[in-house]
C-alpha cells in the first residue's frame, strides 16, 4: 500500500529511559536486571538525565537547525512518558511551541510479563517463551502481550489517518525502537525477513531520526533511518 499525503514523516526515538539504562547494567552484571527503581508500568518509564541531554539535543542540533521550510508543523507522540518527555524536551530546545498531540497508536510494543526481563529472566521464567519467539517472530504473542503483527495493524490505522488529515504537512513523531523499525516496514513495504533483519542488525538508536519524504508523486520514500549526527559529543550510555 502507498501512504500519500504528508510532505514529510519524521519519527524520534526517545531518549535513553530508565528501563534501558537498567537493560545496559544487566548485560555487565551477569544478565539480572534489577527492577527496584522502574515503575510498575511500562508506560511511565522515565528518562535518565542522560536521555533527558539527548533529547535536548534533538531540539538544539537538529530541529533547530532545519531550514524553515523544512521544520514540522504538526507533531505526535506515544502516549509513554519517555516519548512525551523527549518530544517536550526537543521543541523547547528548538524553541519551537507546537501542540503535541498523543495518540496511544504510537505506543512501545506490549511484551506482557516479560516486559522488564533480559533474556536469562526470559528463560528462567518460561523457558518455552524464546522458542516460541524464534519460531514466528512476526506473530507470536505472548501472555497478555502484543506481536509485532499487532503494532504493524495500529500503525497502519495511523498511518492512514496522517494521510487523510494532513496532506501536504511535516509531521513529526517521538516513539519507540519497534515502533521506527516497523514504520519502516510499513513504509517501504519490506518482507517478513527483511524487517527482523532490520530489527536486529540496524537498531534506532536513542534519540536517532528517521525521516521519510514525498516524491514526485506523493508518496513516502525513504530519506534518512537511524541518523544521530546531532547526538556528536553526547555519549551513548551514562
Amino acid at each position: 500500500m502507498r501512504y500519500r499525503g504528508p510532505a514529510e514523516l519524521t519519527v524520534v526515538r526517545h531518549g535513553q529511559s530508565a528501563f534501558n539504562a537498567a537493560l545496559a547494567a544487566a548485560a555487565r552484571d551477569g544478565g539480572r536486571l534489577d527492577a527496584a527503581g522502574l515503575p510498575a508500568r511500562n508506560a511511565d518509564v522515565d528518562l535518565t538525565a542522560l536521555g533527558e541531554r539527548q533529547a535536548r539535543a534533538v531540539g538544539t542540533g537538529w530541529l533547530a537547525g532545519l531550514p524553515g521550510g523544512r521544520r514540522p508543523g504538526v507533531v505526535f507522540s506515544s502516549t509513554y512518558l519517555r516519548a512525551r518527555r523527549t518530544a517536550a524536551l526537543a521543541l523547547e530546545a528548538a524553541g519551537m511551541d507546537l501542540p503535541v498531540h498523543p495518540d496511544e497508536r504510537l505506543r512501545d510494543l506490549d511484551g506482557g510479563p516479560f516486559t522488564f526481563m533480559t533474556p536469562a529472566m526470559v528463560d528462567e521464567y518460561d523457558p518455552g517463551e524464546a522458542p516460541r519467539r524464534l519460531a514466528d517472530r512476526t506473530y507470536h504473542r505472548p501472555e497478555r502481550g502484543e506481536s509485532p503483527a499487532d503494532v504493524l495493524l495500529r500503525l497502519r490505522s495511523f498511518l492512514r489517518d496522517l494521510c487523510a488529515e494532513y496532506a501536504g504537512e511535516r509531521v513529526l513523531l517521538f516513539a519507540h525502537e519497534p515502533v521506527v523499525v516497523l514504520l519502516r516496514s510499513v513504509l517501504e513495504g519490506l518482507e517478513e525477513s527483511e524487517a527482523r533483519r532490520v530489527g536486529g542488525r540496524e537498531p534506532a538508536a536513542a534519540a536517532s531520526v528517521s525521516r521519510w519524504t514525498a516524491d514526485s508523486w506523493g508518496d513516502l520514500r525513504p530519506d534518512g533511518y537511524g541518523l544521530v549526527g546531532h547526538l556528536a559529543g553526547v555519549p551513548s550510555q551514562e
